[in-house]
């Protein structure tokens, strides 16, 4: 019986070490993976987008404007400003790569009533403007524009082509056959009929 009770003890020591040594073989390997992911994570790349610089401004021939004549029953309102060059800057996607210009454009929506975007100042008072936006083309074809120059400035004519644009959409360019951002310069014509 000495024998048995001998040989429990020794097999309850072994498995007790045993059990002992994978413990602390885990936690080993816990710290060990823990030091590793340290060691290998990666930084989160960090995009710095830096404005550009100002262009100085280009001294602008001055038009002198003829006096406007009331229309029976509208006020006459005061004339802008004089013309400065304005500059509205919507969601213009950050392109990464030099793109393409697309000049010839396919278009899979047009707005349908141009009309409704006319400034309604303007046309009270029978301006008529032009509006040239640079947009860029996502892989959807989607335009996201900034007026470049409107012609006469501070009559809405930029607002207004901006609002258009959204309107719009394109056949995205192609680069080996698969859809690729593009840039795309429309030019918005407002005239009266």
């Amino acid at each position: 019986m000495a024998h048995t009770m001998g040989l429990r003890a020794t097999s309850f020591a072994a498995s007790a070490a045993l059990l002992g040594l994978l413990v602390v073989t885990a936690l080993t390997m816990t710290i060990v993976q823990r030091q590793i992911a340290e060691v290998f994570v990666a930084p989160q790349p960090v995009t710095v987008v830096t404005p550009p610089p100002p262009t100085p401004a280009q001294p602008q021939p001055r038009i002198e404007e003829q006096p406007q004549r009331a229309v029976e029953g509208e006020p006459v309102l005061p004339l802008p400003p004089p013309e400065t060059p304005t500059q509205t800057v919507i969601s213009a996607p950050v392109l990464t790569y030099p793109s393409p210009t697309i000049t010839n454009p396919e278009w899979l929506r047009r707005p349908s009533d141009l009309d409704r975007y006319y400034p309604e100042r303007a046309r009270r008072r029978g301006m008529e403007g032009r509006a040239v936006l640079d947009c860029g083309v996502s892989t959807q074809g989607a335009l996201s524009c900034l007026v470049v120059s409107e012609t006469p400035a501070n009559w809405g004519f930029g607002e207004a082509a901006l609002r258009i644009s959204r309107d719009y959409q394109m056949v995205p360019a192609r680069r080996n056959g698969v859809a690729v951002e593009a840039r795309y310069r429309m030019v918005v014509p407002f005239e009266l009929q």
